[in-house]
C-alpha cells in the first residue's frame, strides 16, 4: 500500500512537471543596439517567437555583462609619443607613492589609537578597528596601482 502511494504521488509530481508551458518571446533593441529577448512585452518590441511545446526555441543572450568592449581609435586621434607617456607615469607613479606614504602614516595612527582604545573596552573600538582595515585596504590597492605601471 505505502509503495503504491508513493509511486502514485511520484507519477503525480512527473506529470505536473512534465506539462507543456507556452511563451512568446519578444525581442527589443535599445538606443545603443544591445538587444534583450525577454518573455514580457514592452512598448517597440517584436514579437520574436511562440515556443510550442516540443518546438525548438533559439534564444541569444546579449553581451550586458563583463568585459565592455573597446572601439578602436579614431585615425586622426592624437597619439602621445614614449617619452611624453613615460613622463604621465613617472608622475602618476609619485603621486601614488605619496598616496600610499600618506595611507601607511594614517594606518600607523589608526592601529596606535586601536591599541590604545583596545586598553579600555568602548563602543568606538569597532570604529576604529574599521578604520584600520580600511587604511589596509587602501595601501593594498596602492600597491596593485603601483604594480601595473611599473
Amino acid at each position: 500500500m505505502l509503495k503504491s502511494r508513493a509511486a502514485l504521488t511520484a507519477a503525480f509530481i512527473l506529470s505536473i512537471l512534465a506539462t507543456p508551458c507556452q511563451a512568446a518571446f519578444y525581442k527589443i533593441v535599445d538606443r545603443d543596439g544591445n538587444v534583450t529577448y525577454t518573455d514580457k512585452y514592452r512598448p517597440g518590441a517584436i514579437k520574436f517567437a511562440d515556443a510550442a511545446p516540443g518546438g525548438p526555441v533559439t534564444i541569444t543572450l546579449s553581451r550586458q555583462h563583463g568585459r565592455p568592449s573597446y572601439k578602436a581609435s579614431p585615425a586622426n586621434f592624437p597619439k602621445v609619443d614614449a617619452a611624453t607617456q613615460h613622463k604621465r607615469d613617472d608622475v602618476r607613479r609619485t603621486l601614488l607613492e605619496e598616496e600610499r606614504r600618506n595611507e601607511q602614516r594614517n594606518l600607523a595612527s589608526a592601529r596606535a589609537t586601536l591599541s590604545t582604545a583596545a586598553k579600555r573596552p568602548t563602543v568606538e573600538q569597532q570604529k576604529l578597528a574599521e578604520n584600520v582595515r580600511l587604511h589596509e585596504k587602501n595601501i593594498e590597492m596602492l600597491d596593485k596601482e603601483l604594480a601595473r605601471i611599473k
